[in-house]
C-alpha cells in the first residue's frame, strides 16, 4: 500500500535521522543520506499511526511483569512491528544503511537508493 511520505511531521522525520546516524557511526554525510533515505521508504510503505504504534510497541516490549505483557503478547503489536520490519528490509536494501558508499558512484556513494532496473 502506498501513502503519502507528507503524513510523517518533520520533528519525527528528524529525530529518526538523527538516531540512525548515532546507531550507525556518527554524523557523517553518507549516514545522513542514508538514514534520510531510509525513512523516506519507510514513509511511503507504512501510514504514520501504524509506525508510532509499531515503536511504541518495540520500546515497551521489554518491560517486565504483566503490564509489559501487553506490549509483548499482542497480535496487533506483532501485526505492526512485523510492518515495519518489512519496510525497514526494503529501506536497508535501498539506502545503503551502514554501508560504506562505493566512491566509484557517486549517487550511491551517498546512499541514495539505486534506480529499479
Amino acid at each position: 500500500m502506498a501513502v503519502e511520505a507528507e503524513e510523517y511531521p518533520t520533528l519525527e522525520r528528524v529525530d529518526h535521522v538523527l538516531t540512525c546516524m548515532r546507531l550507525h557511526g556518527g554524523q557523517t554525510v553518507d549516514n545522513l543520506y542514508a538514514c534520510a533515505c531510509e525513512i523516506d521508504v519507510i514513509a511511503q510503505q507504512i501510514e504514520f499511526e501504524d509506525f508510532v504504534e509499531a515503536r511504541t510497541y518495540e520500546i515497551h516490549r521489554h518491560m517486565p511483569g504483566e503490564k509489559g505483557g501487553l506490549f509483548r503478547d499482542s497480535e496487533r503489536a506483532d501485526e505492526v512491528v512485523s510492518k515495519l520490519d518489512s519496510a525497514r528490509a526494503s529501506a536497508s536494501q535501498r539506502c545503503f544503511i551502514g554501508r560504506r558508499g562505493d566512491t566509484a558512484n557517486p549517487e550511491t556513494s551517498r546512499g541514495e537508493a539505486r534506480p529499479s532496473p
